[in-house]
């Protein structure tokens, strides 16, 4: 009997050994944060704070409202290499740096606000992939009527050339330009997601989100752009937009195909009170998928366009298209007082199963 209360001893001890020696491992040895197809290397040992580091003048980033530049602090930050940067709450600015790959930068909601120090991009991420960036207010500083917003090339964060990255929880604002300003994302087969965008708020800028050329294979959901001069520009192709809200700009969503452009889908998105053009699609010529979205005020305008495919919608605003090739509207909601808006189709649009028809509301 000893012996036997003895042996069950030992192995109770061994289980436990086991047990102790494992849970070591597992916070010793994190597993990867993966965001869909994005991977970020989570090495404990290389997290980071930005008032970790100094600036040129030997100061940490205080975080106070008074333009203090603090590039070198953030640049030396991100330098440290894979990992997490943490932006803490407070005024921060910085311009013209680079996420490498596999780095997380995160911030504390709109509690981190960086401003721009003059530099035409805050982050400027060029043939870099696997890295995020979010929580956080990015603001360029542009002054006086948002209406007045021009294209100046100036930019919350673009990208060229890089894959597997994912923005979320961010808010742009005050850009005489894009927000989020994305070119040359794209790859060959096997084709794959290379960018996610989740979440992201754009406001006071010339162009919320602009999907430049080549711009491919981007999901995109939860967006909110509003009282930009563009809600969205798109001259990319391949886009999937979802469940978001293009609202108070003066152009909703424009749609202006350049090398490979158009061929994706809008879907299940608020497109409304928009001051002059709700959706602008201006030579799409490998069509476009629009459904289930609201458009309330404005004009949709095809103007010199193929394939674009209007279904499943509610429609209270003017409608227009012109051209010679075919686009189809067909199964929508029109809404309105009768002579309310104006509807204007060539012969060869594809007009049919709209309730009512736009004839009764002419």
């Amino acid at each position: 009997m000893e012996k036997r209360f003895s042996y069950f001893h030992f192995l109770l001890i061994s289980f436990l050994v086991i047990m102790l020696v494992s849970v070591d491992n597992l916070f010793s040895n994190p597993t990867p944060c993966s965001q869909g197809d994005q991977t970020i290397k989570q090495d404990s040992g290389i997290a980071r704070d930005l008032r970790d580091f100094t600036n040129a003048d030997g100061k940490i980033p205080d975080g106070l409202d008074n333009e203090i530049d603090d590039t070198r602090a953030m640049k030396s930050a991100l330098s440290v290499g894979p990992g997490i940067v943490r932006i803490p709450p407070g005024h921060f600015c910085f311009g013209d740096v680079e996420i490498p790959s596999d780095v997380l930068v995160v911030g504390s909601g709109r509690a981190t606000v960086v401003h721009s120090n003059g530099a035409e991009v805050i982050f400027r991420q060029e043939k870099r992939n696997r890295w995020i960036l979010r929580d956080m207010v990015l603001d360029g500083g542009a002054e006086g009527d948002w209406k007045q917003r021009k294209d100046l090339g100036q930019s919350g964060i673009s990208m060229e050339h890089s894959t597997e990255w994912e923005i979320s929880g961010l808010v742009i604002r005050n850009m005489n330009g894009a927000g989020v300003e994305i070119s040359f994302v794209y790859s060959a087969a096997p084709w794959k997601n290379n960018g996610t965008i989740i979440n992201v708020q754009a406001t006071g800028n010339f162009a919320g989100i602009r999907f430049g050329k080549r711009a491919e294979y981007i999901n995109s959901t939860a967006l909110g752009c509003y009282e930009n001069v563009n809600g969205c520009i798109i001259h990319g192709g391949n886009i999937s937009i979802t469940n978001s809200n293009f609202t108070s700009n003066f152009t909703g969503i424009l749609m202006e195909d350049k090398e490979n452009g158009s061929h994706g889908s809008i879907t299940n998105c608020l497109v409304n009170h928009n001051l002059k053009y709700a959706v602008l699609c201006r030579g799409v010529r490998n069509g476009m998928v629009i459904n289930s979205c609201c458009f309330f005020g404005g004009t949709l305008l095809i103007q010199d366009s193929e394939g674009v495919n209007v279904t499943s919608c509610i429609i209270a605003c003017h409608v227009k298209v012109t051209g010679e090739n075919t686009n189809r509207i067909a199964g929508n909601h029109i809404r309105g007082d009768k002579g309310a808006f104006t509807y204007e189709f060539e012969p060869s649009t594809i007009v049919q199963d709209n309730f009512p028809s736009f004839d009764s509301k002419q």
